[in-house]
């Protein structure tokens, strides 16, 4: 059993690199099933067992590779002290992640098309709220009152996602004005004035 499920792995993994690979290459449009079929030298079968449709493969592509961005900067290298600067420290290296032009391509051009600015927000806002709500919960638990860790959760998160998209935008570095603006809100939050 272990062994099926262990070739399942590595079949839905092949689907997801080649497709990913052909996407990056020649774009959403001239990236099809077939030629992932082709590609990857695996049948229609082997396709539709892990994945109906090309939206499918997308959805899966994108949320894979948002988890392995925010498991790469909110990751024990990047994550180290208190927990209010662990929040930072994530999302400081989750903005250097996505200076890579293809992890950027899939998390802002063309996941967002693909799948609707809705779903694709809907995505990345699970995995990356949970992340900075659970340091924000840790912070409470150590005595720190934030109020609402929700709601400041999904600040942070807009927060970075506004950053990536202007840097994107302009060109401009915007880590330290992200710094900054993570630390306001947790101070507002926190009902600290400087």
């Amino acid at each position: 059993m272990v062994k099926q499920e262990e070739r399942s792995a590595s079949t839905r993994a092949k689907l997801l690199e080649a497709f990913r690979r052909l996407l990056l290459s020649r774009g959403l449009q001239a990236t099809t099933t077939q030629l992932v079929l082709e590609d990857t030298g695996l049948s229609k079968g082997a396709l539709y067992h892990h994945f109906r449709s090309k939206d499918e493969i997308i959805e899966a592509l994108y949320a894979q590779e948002s988890e392995a961005t925010l498991e790469r900067a909110f990751g024990p290298r990047n994550v180290t002290g208190p927990p209010l600067e662990r929040v930072k420290g994530g999302c400081i290296a989750w903005l250097d992640e996505v200076k890579d032009t293809d992890v950027a391509a899939i998390l802002f051009r063309i996941g967002p098309s693909a799948l609707g600015q809705e779903r694709a927000s809907a995505i990345e806002d699970q995995q990356g709220i949970a992340r900075i709500r659970a340091l924000l919960e840790e912070a409470a638990e150590d005595g720190i009152a934030l109020g609402n860790v929700e709601l400041l959760a999904s600040f942070i998160n807009s927060l970075v996602a506004q950053a990536v998209l202007h840097r994107l935008k302009s060109g401009n570095e915007v880590g330290d004005d992200l710094e900054r603006a993570i630390d306001a809100m947790i101070d507002r939050f926190a009902g600290v004035t400087r």
